[in-house]
């Protein structure tokens, strides 16, 4: 059956596995066949040397933009044509009920619309990475669910705005960055094209970013007595128990990034003999989400060289001395991700995140979605830079020598490890001052 504006369709796709290309089709007696793609379909799932899928999507067309002439269309998609069928028609007909598809001119232009166009036109000139792309669209899917989101920004009232920015107090400071980043982006663009008269995100009354109710457990650094702890379980543990170890190892004796460590090659980057790593690219992730290697790294302050210690050192040999020779020349390689031979960041966060509640480091308890109490851990990969950070500023390291090892752009960040220092530390600090005032006999005791 068919319905006007409604495309619908089954798409069949292929990519090899391992090193095969689709060159062998050719000499395939089944792809010899003279059949539809469907029955090929049923043939070729089984193939030792693709990857068959097969997608059903229905297509429909839900406005257009008079500015550009761009012609907007939703996929909705199924394991059947009937299914994806039938979630458009129920689209179809809340849309009937909404007036039909819609089209937008520069009066009825809605904050999406303003926003979308703004982070495409950024992504196009290079202005953002792919990784920013994303992050921009994940966070304005979200801003979608919001019903003054989506109707004209001309009707978008103060208290709409108000109300919807009330509601992201529960979350975290850079959710609510994110959304405010936007939301400004989005007004500030109305004004321009004089759609609005009245920007609330900009001047004096201007509607404040709300501040973060967000109680989370997210600690710079590990006591010295955690990292002692974690240290010597890491030296401890057998590496066929325990893979990333002298990934950990590394992490915390230099301080570099984990998405830095996970793509560094050890035929460029890695100099044994003068000790030095080079940083020159970073993990990231592309427009689908997939993790890649990135051309560079997350700033361009991040391009260094690090000299390595005996500490330091003897972490990279052991790591030197695990590696699994690859096409990518990763020195940390994960052999089942044939694409691009990387490890996820976050699946190595939840390795240490087990290690840090195995050895009872920053545990506490915490109400799940399903309101069951369980137990987590503070441990997180990032912590292990920050305790490397820690540890140098403790040390007395000067701040300015402190961002150049870490790669900073903002000496400001920087300093953050300086008020992070350790209580022992401290305690042995203040009675240095109070035996500077008694030697100097400006108290006694």
């Amino acid at each position: 059956m068919k319905f006007k504006g409604i495309t619908v369709g089954t798409y069949y796709s292929k990519r090899p596995k391992g090193k095969y290309n689709e060159s062998i089709c050719a000499d395939c007696e089944n792809c010899k066949k003279n059949i539809d793609k469907a029955k090929q379909y049923e043939i070729c799932k089984g193939c030792d040397k693709f990857y068959i899928s097969k997608t059903c999507k229905a297509i429909i067309t839900i406005g257009r933009d008079q500015t550009t002439g761009k012609v907007i269309r939703k996929t909705f998609v199924a394991d059947t044509e009937n299914e994806a069928m039938n979630k458009a028609l129920e689209f179809k007909i809340d849309m009937d009920k909404n007036g039909g598809p819609r089209i937008i001119t520069k009066t009825n232009k809605s904050l999406i619309d303003l926003i979308s166009a703004m982070i495409d036109e950024q992504f196009k000139l290079k202005r953002i990475k792919e990784s920013t792309y994303r992050r921009k669209l994940e966070t304005l899917k979200k801003m979608k669910k919001a019903s003054f989101a989506n109707k004209p920004i001309s009707k978008v009232s103060r208290a709409d705005v108000v109300e919807y920015l009330a509601k992201l107090t529960k979350y975290s400071k850079t959710t609510i960055k994110q959304n405010y980043e936007l939301l400004c982006m989005g007004f500030g663009e109305a004004y321009h094209q004089k759609i609005i008269t009245d920007n609330f995100l900009s001047g004096y009354k201007r509607i404040e970013k709300p501040k973060s109710d967000y109680a989370g457990h997210h600690r710079i650094a590990l006591t010295i007595q955690e990292q002692k702890k974690l240290i010597e379980y890491l030296n401890d543990v057998e590496y066929s128990q325990f893979k990333h170890k002298y990934l950990f190892l590394l992490l915390i004796s230099t301080g570099m990034r984990i998405g830095e460590a996970l793509v560094l090659d050890y035929t460029k980057d890695i100099d044994i003999e003068n000790g030095t790593i080079t940083i020159r690219r970073t993990q990231t992730k592309n427009i689908s989400g997939n993790s890649i290697i990135g051309e560079t790294t997350k700033t361009s302050s991040g391009k260094r060289v690090i000299n390595l210690n005996d500490i330091s050192k003897k972490a990279l040999e052991n790591a030197i001395n695990h590696i699994i020779p690859n096409k990518f020349h990763l020195l940390f390689y994960n052999p089942t991700n044939k694409q691009y031979g990387l490890y996820e960041a976050a699946s190595i966060n939840s390795a240490l995140k087990r290690a840090g509640k195995k050895l009872e480091i920053g545990l506490y308890d915490e109400e799940d979605s399903k309101g069951k109490i369980v137990t987590r851990t503070d441990l997180h990969t990032h912590m292990l830079r920050g305790t490397f950070a820690t540890r140098c500023a403790e040390a007395k390291i000067a701040p300015t020598v402190l961002k150049e090892i870490l790669g900073h752009s903002d000496i400001s960040i920087t300093m953050k490890y300086y008020i992070d220092i350790d209580t022992d530390f401290i305690n042995s600090e203040n009675q240095n001052v109070v035996n500077y005032l008694i030697e100097k006999n400006i108290f006694e005791i």
